[in-house]
């Protein structure tokens, strides 16, 4: 099995709850995730849910000490002036690590992959898909094939953009299916994660856990990771 690796996720609506997340793990990590949901396409949103730079240049900031992934719950073909442009360079202020882009959020892969290939800043940076249990594995691996995305990542939950919710048992078969196919792809799951299921879920084969609830509402984060970590 490849290295386990323990992400937590961290979904809010203000900088400074972002904040206070990154440094309570940031020193038990190599990463986080930050969720970036536009009331579109998932209804919830975050900070910075249009896409404001500043943020993304904050966010840069307080990162110094550990690598962050974005997690794109947008729809980047939303027919505002400007606003796909707004995202991508939005990305390269933020200068993440990771960046993962949901399956059915847009059309525009091309340009995406294009952007990324073009800066130096972005060329080095990993891209992932995210696909959610009710997506077809023929649909979402045609497009992993075609732009050749680093990982993939599983949504463990029937509705996105929300923490706290039940793992559904359907995820571990999309796991073991992909993992079938690619088994040198790295594999994250986000949504549902938990203590209770992380060695069910190592053994279908994701290598990156994603964890909110499961870890922030723990009565010691430094040690729930390690349990995580060793489960």
């Amino acid at each position: 099995m490849n290295k386990k690796e323990i992400l937590p996720a961290i979904l809010e609506k203000t900088f400074s709850e972002i904040k206070e997340k990154i440094m309570q793990t940031q020193d038990f990590v190599d990463f986080v995730q930050v969720d970036i949901c536009d009331g579109k396409f998932v209804p919830s949103k975050t900070v910075a849910s249009t896409g404001c730079h500043g943020f993304f240049l904050k966010l840069k900031k307080i990162t110094k000490k550990v690598g962050f992934e974005l997690d794109m719950m947008v729809d980047l073909d939303i027919k505002i002036k400007g606003r796909f442009e707004k995202w991508l360079n939005a990305i390269k202020i933020s200068e993440a690590k990771r960046v993962v882009f949901h399956f059915g959020s847009t059309q525009k892969w091309n340009e995406i992959f294009n952007f990324f290939k073009t800066s130096d800043i972005l060329k080095k940076v990993e891209i992932g898909l995210a696909v959610q249990i009710q997506h077809k594995e023929k649909d979402y691996v045609k497009l992993f094939e075609k732009y050749n995305f680093d990982y993939i990542q599983f949504m463990g939950i029937e509705k996105i953009g929300y923490g706290g919710q039940k793992l559904t048992p359907k995820v571990y078969q999309k796991i073991k299916s992909f993992k079938k196919k690619y088994p040198k792809i790295p594999i994250s799951v986000d949504g549902g994660v938990k203590i209770e299921n992380a060695k069910k879920l190592k053994e279908a084969g994701a290598t990156r856990l994603v964890s909110g609830s499961g870890l922030f509402k723990a009565e010691n984060i430094e040690t729930r990771i390690k349990e995580f970590k060793n489960n």
